[in-house]
């Protein structure tokens, strides 16, 4: 029994005399001609693609038809993914209320193709028997459509627009619901909501929520509610309805401190026309929320409909940012082009799939950038004024940028992230702009734009992930281990929470194990290395409990390697050398490279200062922390969870020296500091107080904050530094001591029961 919501329309060309065939399915009625299928009591209207393949099932009814013969007669001439004909039969299986794992009409034969398995009748009516068995069918058909019709055009006045004008200074742009009998608007419902957003994004003096943030109230009316997570004065909510060959688009504005409606229009326009219905309905918008404004962007008459559903499945699939969604996001952009070659958008989205082919997915980078770089200059040549285009164009010259050294390239892309700021308020570009503005060394101006990104998507755990690295990056491990606590606040089962913990934080016991987990959890990352990153932080792991197999097979299968991840090998083999002045020499030439990194050059001070150049670990201790040249030692020295580890270092530094009575009040302070203080990273700070008693010579503490720190799960981590506990340089007056090597020994058996599980698993 079919339980769908009955939206009977009368089969105006089938239902006649004057069609000689039809067929009849079960109980459905099927009208090539209207690409109409119906019973007494549901009606729906295929695209044309799935008709012809519904015809085709119903040719060789009985018959299992192949792939290749599908591909050939309904796309013939085209190269289309296999992930389209999926999308085209679950089209025509919820039309059919069918059921895949239990299929009445459609059986699939697996990595064959697919057999029509109900029967099925042609029918050929007479043009009398026709008419006498129509007749009082189509009257009350014609009942029921001009039903339908009054229905269609009255506007009831509740949902009428109360002013011509909507005055705010926030809004969320919740995602729209499609309410159409097929539910099968999906990606426009998402891309109504994406124009309307772009748009309002134009006004500067609105704040407008990023649609990761307001996406996450799908179907949500509780105003009130949304408005006082997103910190907005209004939500603007709205549905659409496809039918036959209409589109209706209705849209409210809400003011969130009231709940009471401020504003709503409904919109209609031929199915055929959705894009240009997108643009009138955003532009529309734009001119209620700022009446004084101009759409530089002109709406666009005509677009080939099917263009534009291949675009939003694009849009939807390069979002996800994983190998596969990134692959499919690149084909359905493809399609689009095809049939619509200037289509700017278009471009846009698929030069931006392959950038991103590199950071989530096995593209060489250079490669990854010569593909995406024609498409974004094509777009920016047929739409020069696109925000989107304009952030893109700078997000890729970054990367180049950075891939090749050529410094020209980043003022080129710094000029492109601002117009494209100038243009309309994005997170995503307020992102980019971060990035690029971290590699420049301009870090604390880059926090400023991840901030104001956070504060336009504020539900987004990914940003605040970012604005932890950067933290990280700028020698703050601290604010950056409880940014990334906010990020998991927020999306606690993220795929990648290893990966991200690994680039924050110092390994665990229970992190490497749970990164062992992660990976037998989800082979399929791990098989061709196809994101880079994700194995780098395995192996990292791997090498600090001495896992030397198991890393190695995962270096296998990653090539080329990156630049920062051969740094940190080269400096584990050096460092299992002893080879402190080739290490020192290694991370010169990196700090020469990386002028503005605070992380990179305070792991400059530690190689001098393990390779006993001690006046020049002072000096860059200083050039990282210039206030520290007018701060008096002792009682008014600002110690903080960010800088202790520092602190520590350089009063090791000035007592190496001869500057003791100010080593020791540093020292001392760093103690109170971390017995008073709240430090993310319990296991680390007990580490430091230990190295702080060790320098003052009380061994027998020393040794106690060791062994808390070891119990705690403190463990050598080589995405952190390059050396192990036994070669701790400031815990270097207790390596003599038999009560320091019993300890060692613990913490090496710890080290070889993780290493045998890994070497078992992998």
């Amino acid at each position: 029994m079919d339980n769908r919501r009955s939206e009977y329309v009368p089969n105006t060309e089938c239902d006649t005399p004057l069609l000689a065939h039809a067929y009849q399915l079960g109980p459905w009625h099927i009208c090539p001609k209207t690409n109409r299928i119906q019973s007494e009591s549901f009606t729906c209207v295929l695209d044309n693609k799935s008709m012809q393949l519904l015809l085709l099932l119903i040719k060789h009814a009985g018959q299992t038809v192949d792939k290749a013969s599908i591909f050939e007669q309904v796309w013939a001439g085209k190269v289309v993914s296999a992930d389209i004909l999926s999308v085209t039969m679950s089209k025509i299986r919820k039309a059919l209320n069918d059921d895949a794992r239990n299929p009445k009409f459609i059986k699939t034969i697996p990595n064959e193709g697919y057999v029509l398995i109900a029967p099925v009748d042609v029918i050929a009516q007479s043009s009398e028997k026709a008419a006498q068995s129509g007749y009082s069918k189509y009257v009350a058909v014609c009942i029921l459509l001009l039903i339908i019709l009054v229905a269609w055009l009255v506007r009831l006045p509740s949902e009428q627009a109360s002013t011509a004008q909507v005055n705010v200074n926030s809004i969320a742009v919740l995602p729209f619901e499609d309410l159409s009998p097929m539910q099968d608007s999906r990606y426009f419902a998402t891309g109504l909501s994406d124009g309307i957003i772009h748009q309002l994004a134009q006004i500067k003096s609105l704040k407008v929520i990023s649609r990761d943030s307001s996406f996450a109230y799908q179907s949500s009316d509780n105003a009130t509610e949304v408005g006082k997570v997103l910190q907005v004065d209004a939500v603007l909510t709205g549905n659409i309805q496809k039918m036959a060959e209409q589109i209706r688009v209705q849209v409210r504005v809400i003011d969130t401190q009231t709940g009471q409606l401020l504003w709503s229009k409904i919109f209609d326009e031929n199915s055929k026309n959705s894009f240009k219905l997108q643009d009138e309905v955003s532009t529309y918008l734009l001119g209620v929320v700022y009446p004084d404004s101009i759409s530089s962007k002109p709406i666009i008459k005509t677009l080939d409909a099917q263009a534009y559903e291949w675009y939003l499945m694009g849009q939807y699939h390069w979002r996800q940012r994983s190998p596969d969604a990134l692959q499919q996001a690149v084909s359905y952009f493809k399609h689009s082009l095809e049939l619509e070659p200037d289509y700017a958008d278009a471009h846009i989205g698929l030069a931006v799939s392959y950038a991103l082919s590199h950071t989530y997915g096995s593209m060489p980078e250079l490669k990854a950038i010569d593909a995406a770089m024609p498409h974004i200059k094509h777009a920016l040549q047929l739409a020069p004024d696109s925000a989107m285009g304009q952030a893109a164009y700078g997000m890729i010259l970054s990367d180049k940028a950075k891939a090749t050294g050529d410094f020209a390239l980043y003022r080129q892309a710094e000029a492109a992230l601002v117009r494209a700021l100038e243009i309309e308020n994005s997170a995503m570009t307020h992102l980019w702009y971060a990035t690029l503005l971290a590699r420049l060394g301009k870090q604390l101006e880059a926090v400023v734009h991840l901030e104001q990104a956070i504060v336009l998507n504020p539900l987004s755990a990914s940003l605040k992930r970012e604005l932890s690295f950067l933290l990280k990056a700028m020698s703050k491990p601290d604010s950056a281990q409880r940014m990334y606590q906010q990020a998991l606040l927020q999306q606690a089962d993220a795929k990648t929470q290893w990966l991200d913990f690994a680039k924050v934080h110092r390994h665990t016991k229970d992190s490497i194990l749970a990164m062992l987990a992660w990976q037998q959890q989800a082979p399929e990352l791990f098989e061709s290395c196809s994101s880079i990153e994700v194995c780098e932080q395995q192996v990292l792991a791997y090498l600090s409990v001495g896992a030397t197999q198991a890393a190695q097979a995962l270096l296998n299968k990653m090539q080329p390697l990156h630049g920062h991840f051969s740094h940190s090998l080269t400096l584990f083999e050096l460092g299992s050398q002893q080879q402190d002045a080739q290490i020192l020499a290694l991370i010169q030439t990196r700090v020469f490279k990386l002028p503005y990194n605070a992380r990179a050059r305070f792991e400059l001070a530690q190689a001098q200062f393990r390779a006993a150049q001690f006046k020049a670990a002072k000096n860059t201790l200083l050039q990282l922390y210039p206030q520290w040249q007018n701060q008096r030692v002792g009682e008014s020295f600002s110690v903080t969870a960010d800088n202790y580890q520092a602190v520590t270092l350089y009063a090791a530094t000035l007592k190496q020296l001869h500057d003791v009575e100010s080593a020791e009040r540093l020292l001392n302070a760093v103690k109170t500091f971390i017995l008073q203080g709240d430090v993310v990273d319990r296991a680390q700070a007990q580490l430091v107080l230990a190295q702080a008693h060790a320098l003052l010579g009380h061994t027998s503490q020393a040794l106690a904050y060791l062994n808390t720190a070891l119990k705690l799960g403190w463990m050598d981590s080589f995405n952190q530094q390059w050396w192990t506990l036994e070669h701790d340089y400031l815990l270097a007056p207790l390596h003599n001591d038999a009560h320091f090597s019993d300890l060692l020994e613990l913490h090496m058996q710890s080290k070889e029961l993780l290493r045998n599980a890994i070497e078992q698993e992998n």
